[in-house]
């Protein structure tokens, strides 16, 4: 990463107090409405100050952000240094939106698209099973522990927009990305929409969360690996709006560990209630619906997926359960009440899920569900 803008500690002139009475003994916003830098004291934002997120931004170790309902956060675009939010280890973001009021992370182009930001990263000391202290793939910064009860803060009612930009050939930012983080921290009702890279991603950790959408994502909505251990209730995914696309894009990708997929703690998330919706195109080099594999296990139950319907060799999946250790634990452990429709080959392996034509999936098959509707899309 190239070198920080600034530091706020450095430029603590051009921050004023919130307090209304100036006393100072609340914490600091900066007067200029700019977000950049390493935030090293407590912060309460103001929702009626249009924010600039420009460059890299970390919340530092024992510092809380806390982000009003209805703030807006534009991600410089044009600035040399991809924008980012990144939440460290042992720091807090409490972004608590409202139905009425959501938390808005966008892009400041006049004509934004997906790449324009980097997302949001939040870092945990909960466990992955690479160890602790481990580095993550975007930002430089260090996740995981043995705590996992871990809280990093709150997250609801948030839209994330146009995010993912590269950060080399093989790196990209998601829109919100998990690492190590704890059953502790709350995650409710968020929006990823026209993301370059995938919508939600976890590595490892045991964070909870309800009311997940990935719109319009040009790799997976939905991804997991190194042990995440969480339960989710309600995920969205529709990809038929997507600007772009990668050669193995899903609505769901699922790992244990890429080099030992028998390595402990096994990823094992608990997912219920969950509708993925592909392309409906038949240029996807390796798509499914769901990509179980690298040893990852899972209870799932109740999805609608549809519309994958790639015709390239191996791929237009609705499932595709790829690995011997996979392979197993599902032949063992099916998958319960999938209903699978429009795609090219429902299955590799149909003893691994008890088909059904009946599943609502995120609440209402492939139509948007209600708890979706403060989304405005």
């Amino acid at each position: 990463m190239k070198k920080l803008v600034f530091s706020l500690a450095i430029l603590g002139t051009l921050f004023t107090s919130c307090s209304s009475d100036d006393s100072n003994d609340g914490p600091d916003v900066p007067a200029t409405g700019v977000l950049s830098g390493n935030i090293t004291q407590d912060m309460t934002l103001n929702a009626e100050t249009v924010y600039t997120l420009r460059g890299s931004t970390y919340v530092k170790p024992g510092v809380t952000l806390t982000i009003p309902a209805g703030t807006r956060i534009e991600a410089d675009a044009a600035f040399e240094e991809v924008a980012f939010l990144g939440i460290e280890k042992g720091a807090k973001i409490i972004a608590q939106g409202t139905a009425a009021n959501p938390i808005l992370f966008t892009s400041n182009s006049a004509n934004p698209a997906p790449q324009d930001w980097g997302g949001i990263v939040i870092c945990g000391n909960a466990i992955t099973n690479l160890g602790t202290n481990v580095t993550a793939e975007v930002t430089g910064l260090t996740y995981g522990g043995s705590n996992p009860a871990d809280n990093s803060g709150i997250l609801s009612h948030i839209i994330v927009e146009y995010s993912g930009n590269l950060i080399n050939e093989d790196a990209e930012f998601n829109g919100v990305t998990f690492y190590a983080v704890g059953s502790g921290t709350t995650v409710n009702n968020i929006l990823v929409y026209q993301g370059s890279d995938d919508g939600f991603e976890w590595f490892g950790g045991s964070v909870n969360a309800t009311n997940l959408a990935a719109i319009g994502c040009q790799d997976d909505s939905f991804d997991w690996t190194e042990g995440w251990n969480g339960t989710v209730s309600n995920l969205y995914s529709d990809q038929s709006s997507a600007t772009g696309l990668s050669a193995d894009s899903r609505g769901l990708e699922a790992d244990n560990n890429q080099t030992n997929p028998l390595l402990a703690p096994i990823s094992n998330p608990t997912i219920s209630n969950i509708t993925l919706i592909g392309r409906g195109t038949a240029d996807v080099a390796k798509e499914a619906g769901m990509w179980l594999r690298r040893g990852t296990h899972a209870t799932i139950t109740n999805a609608y997926i549809a519309n994958f319907n790639s015709t390239a060799s191996g791929s237009g999946f609705g499932i595709n359960f790829d690995g011997t250790d996979s392979q197993n634990y599902f032949t063992a452990h099916p998958l319960a009440n999938i209903t699978i429709t429009d795609v090219t080959t429902p299955s590799n392996m149909a003893a691994g899920f008890n088909a059904t034509t009946t599943a609502t999936g995120a609440g209402n098959g492939a139509t948007k569900p209600s708890w979706m509707n403060w989304m405005g899309l």
